[in-house]
C-alpha cells in the first residue's frame, strides 16, 4: 500500500490535477476517431474508485466527465454541421471509411436516438456527433439529447467506478496489502482488455489498407504465384484480413519465444527480472488475496481446462462441424504434448518445488500456455462470423481470463515471469494456426451464440465442483513456504525469545501492537484456560464473514473480528470477550504460529505467538459497519496477564523490562 498510497495522497491534496485529467479523456473519448484510441473506461471507471475510497470528491469529477463528453459531441457535431459530406473525404474519417458507413446506417436505423445510444456502442460513438451534423440535425435537439445523455454516461462511469471504490475501501479495513492485489490485478485486467481492444477493432483497418496495397502490387506481377498471394490477401477477400492477422500473430510469437529460450540460458537479464518479479508478488502474498489467487489458478487447473475443451469440440461434433471439432482437440492435445515436452526438455527450476516429475519444470507455464490455447480457441470460434468490435469484446474477454490466470501463477510464486511469457507466448502460436485453419470453415456451422453458451456453462460447472472439491487442498499446496528455526528449551528461556518478533508485522511491512504472550503448550491448553475465563473462541475467518459488515445497522456482536494479519498470514485461532456494557467495544486474542520451534526431549513443538487488541463498532457513509481496531489500555494488558498468572496450568517463565521497550511475557504450559 506504501507503494501507491504517495499518488492516492497527490491527487487528493492536488484534486485539479484529477479533474483537468477526467475532463481531458471524456472529452477526446467523444471525439471523431479519436475516441477509438482513448482508454476511457478504464480512466473514468478509475477515477470513480478514487472518489469512493475518499481520495477525490464526487461532484467535481462527474461534473467533469459529464462536461467533457457533452463538449466532445459537440464539437464533433459542429464539425459535421460545418463541413457536410466533405467531412467524409477528410482526415481522418477518410481512414475508416467502413466505420463511417456503419455509423451512417445507425443513425439512419436510430434516427435522434443514436445520439444517446451511439455513447455506449463501441466503434460508432467515434463517429455518431458527426454524422447527424452532417445529416443537418438541429443544434437544440441535439443539445437535449447531447446533455441528457452525457449526464446519464457520465454517472454510469464514475458511479460503478464509486461501488467499487467503496469494496477497496473496505478491503482496505481488513487488509491493507489485499487493496494493492486487487488494483494491480484491475490495472492489468483494464490495460489488457484495452490493448486487445485497440489491437483488434483500431488497429485492423490500417491493416486492411495495407494489404489492399500488397494485393494491387502482387496481382501486376507477371508470376502466377504472386497473382494468386495477391487474390488471397486481397480485402474483398471477406476472410483475408484474419488470415494475415493470424499469420502474423504465429510467426512474431515463435520468433519471440525462440528468442526468450536462448536468452534463459545466454543471459542474466531473464533471471534478474524473474527474481525481482518473484520478490515482489511474495511480499505482496496475504490471506485473503491468496484465496482468491488460488481459485482463479484453480480455473485455469486441467479438469476445468479440459471439460472446456470437450464442451467445444462436442458442440462442434453436434453440429456437424466435423473439421473444427477435430481443429478443437488437435489444438489442445498437441499444446498438452509440446508443452509437456519443452518442460522436461529445458528443465528449469520452479520457484519452490510443488509438483513432481516434468510439471516439477517451470519453463513454460502449464496453466498459462493451457489457458491460452482453450480460451484462445474459444474467442476465434465464437468470433469466426462476428464483425470487428464484436470480435474486439469476445477477445477483450478470453483476454482478461487468461491474464488473471497467468498472473495467479506469479502471486502464488509457482512461476517466473519468463515462465508466463513463454507460456503465453506458446499459447498464441496454437490458437493463431487454429484461427488460420478456421478461415477455411463455413462460419454457419459453429453457431457461435450456443458455442459460447455451451462453454460457460462447462466452466462454471466444471469450475465450481472442482473448486469446491479441492480447494482445501490447493491451499495447502500454495501456502507459502516458511524456513522453520529451532532451539532448547534452555536456550529460549534464556535469550532465544528474543529473536522472535516483538510486534505484529501488517501486510505494508509496519509493526503494529506487541505480542503479549509467547505460548508453548498448544492451542488446546490455552483455549481451555481461556474458555475457563469468559473468552468465546471465534469460528475460523470465511469471506461469507465480510457480508454482515455491508449492514450499516449490524451490532459488534455480529460482526466477526477483523481478519488481521501477521507477515501475510492469518492468526489461527481468535477468542473476543466483551469489555463494556454498551456492546460497542471488546477485546479480541489472536493466536499465530511463529518459525521457531522447541526441541525437547527428542521432539520439537512449535512457539505461538499471541497479541492482544481492542475493537469497537465504526460505521461509514451509512453503507457499513466494521470493527475498527483500537491500542488495548495499559488495564486491558494487565488484567490479562493477571489471569494468566493465576491459572495453576501455566507458569510464567520471564518477563522484564528492558531500557528501550517491555519484553513480552513468556508464557508456557506447566511441565
Amino acid at each position: 500500500m506504501e507503494t501507491i498510497q504517495p499518488y492516492l495522497d497527490y491527487f487528493a491534496q492536488n484534486p485539479s490535477w484529477a479533474i483537468a485529467i477526467v475532463f481531458l479523456i471524456a472529452f477526446g473519448e467523444a471525439l471523431l476517431i479519436i475516441g477509438l484510441f482513448v482508454p476511457s473506461t478504464a480512466v473514468l471507471v478509475g477515477a470513480g474508485m478514487l472518489v469512493g475510497t475518499g481520495h477525490l470528491d464526487f461532484w467535481p469529477i462527474l461534473l467533469a466527465t459529464v462536461i467533457g463528453a457533452i463538449l466532445g459531441d459537440q464539437l464533433s457535431y459542429w464539425a459535421g454541421r460545418l463541413f457536410g459530406e466533405r467531412l467524409k473525404t477528410m482526415w481522418p474519417l477518410n481512414r475508416y471509411p467502413a466505420l463511417v458507413a456503419r455509423g451512417e446506417d445507425f443513425v439512419r436505423q436510430h434516427g435522434g436516438k443514436s445520439i444517446a445510444i451511439g455513447r455506449f456502442v463501441p466503434g460508432v460513438k467515434a463517429v455518431v456527433p458527426g454524422i447527424v451534423g452532417m445529416f443537418g440535425m438541429g443544434q437544440l435537439y441535439f443539445a437535449a439529447v447531447n446533455i441528457s445523455s452525457g449526464i446519464v454516461w457520465g454517472a454510469a462511469h464514475i458511479l460503478p467506478g464509486m461501488l467499487l471504490g467503496q469494496g477497496l475501501a473496505l478491503a482496505g479495513e481488513l487488509s491493507g496489502r489485499l487493496v494493492v492485489v486487487l488494483l494491480v490485478l484491475l490495472v492489468i485486467l483494464a490495460i489488457a482488455g484495452w490493448l486487445i481492444r485497440l489491437g483488434v477493432a483500431g488497429v485492423s483497418p490500417l491493416i486492411g489498407r495495407g494489404l489492399g496495397r500488397i494485393s494491387a502490387w502482387s496481382r501486376r506481377r507477371s508470376s502466377p504465384f504472386w497473382r494468386r498471394f495477391g487474390r488471397t490477401i486481397a480485402p474483398e477477400n471477406p476472410r483475408s484480413l484474419l488470415v494475415v492477422i493470424f499469420a502474423a500473430v504465429a510467426v512474431t510469437a515463435l520468433i519471440a519465444l525462440v528468442d526468450m529460450t536462448i536468452g534463459i540460458f545466454a543471459s542474466e537479464a531473464f533471471l534478474n527480472t524473474d527474481i525481482s518479479v518473484n520478490k515482489l508478488m511474495r511480499e505482496l502474498r496475504n490471506a485473503p488475496a491468496d484465496d482468491l489467487m488460488v481459485a482463479i489458478t484453480m480455473l485455469g487447473d486441467w479438469p476445468v481446462m479440459t471439460a472446456l475443451g470437450l464442451a467445444m469440440a462436442g458442440w462442434l461434433f453436434l453440429r456437424r462441424s466435423w473439421r473444427a471439432g477435430l481443429a478443437v482437440l488437435a489444438a489442445i492435445i498437441s499444446a498438452r504434448i509440446f508443452v509437456f515436452a519443452l518442460k522436461y526438455g529445458i528443465q528449469k527450476a520452479r520457484p519452490i518445488e510443488l509438483y513432481p516429475d516434468a510439471a516439477a519444470y517451470a519453463f513454460p507455464s502449464g496453466h498459462t500456455a493451457i489457458a491460452t490455447v482453450t480460451l484462445g480457441v474459444l474467442a476465434v470460434l465464437v468470433s469466426h462470423s462476428m464483425g470487428r468490435w464484436g470480435r474486439s469484446v469476445v477477445f477483450a474477454i478470453c483476454g482478461i481470463a487468461i491474464v488473471a490466470i497467468a498472473y495467479s501463477r506469479l502471486y502464488l510464486g509457482v512461476h517466473w515471469l519468463s515462465d508466463v511469457l513463454g507460456g503465453f507466448l506458446f499459447g498464441a502460436i496454437v490458437t493463431a494456426a487454429f484461427g488460420v485453419v478456421l478461415e477455411t470453415i463455413p462460419p454457419r456451422r459453429i453457431a457461435p451464440a450456443g458455442l459460447a453458451a455451451m462453454a460457460l456453462a462447462a466452466i462454471v460447472v466444471a469450475g465450481a465442483a472442482h473448486i469446491g472439491a479441492g480447494f482445501a487442498h490447493a491451499v495447502e499446496l500454495y501456502a507459502p513456504r516458511h524456513i522453520v528455526h529451532r532451539q532448547s528449551i534452555t536456550d529460549w528461556q534464556t535469550t532465544g525469545w528474543k529473536k522472535l518478533p516483538y510486534r505484529r508485522i501488517d501486510l505494508a511491512g509496519r509493526p503494529e501492537e506487541v505480542f503479549a504472550v509467547q505460548w508453548l503448550g498448544g492451542p488446546a491448553a490455552l483455549a481451555a484456560v481461556l474458555d475457563e475465563n469468559g473468552w468465546k473462541l471465534q469460528p475460523k475467518w470465511h469471506w461469507k464473514d465480510g457480508l454482515p459488515y455491508l449492514n450499516p445497522q449490524a451490532t459488534l456482536d455480529e460482526l466477526a473480528p477483523r481478519p488481521i494479519l501477521h507477515e501475510g498470514l492469518r492468526s489461527l485461532l481468535t477468542w473476543t470477550k466483551s469489555s463494556d456494557e454498551s456492546g460497542d467495544n471488546r477485546l479480541v486474542l489472536r493466536l499465530w504460529r511463529s518459525d521457531y520451534e522447541v526441541v525437547e526431549r527428542g521432539g520439537s513443538e512449535p512457539i505461538y505467538l499471541l497479541s492482544l487488541t481492542r475493537e469497537r463498532l465504526r460505521r461509514g457513509m451509512h453503507l457499513y459497519a466494521v470493527p475498527s481496531p483500537v491500542p488495548p489500555t495499559e488495564e486491558d494488558m494487565k488484567a490479562f496477564l493477571s489471569v494468566m498468572e493465576r491459572t495453576p496450568a501455566i507458569r510464567i517463565i520471564a518477563g522484564t523490562e528492558a531500557t528501550d521497550r517491555t519484553v513480552p511475557v513468556l508464557v508456557t504450559a506447566a511441565q
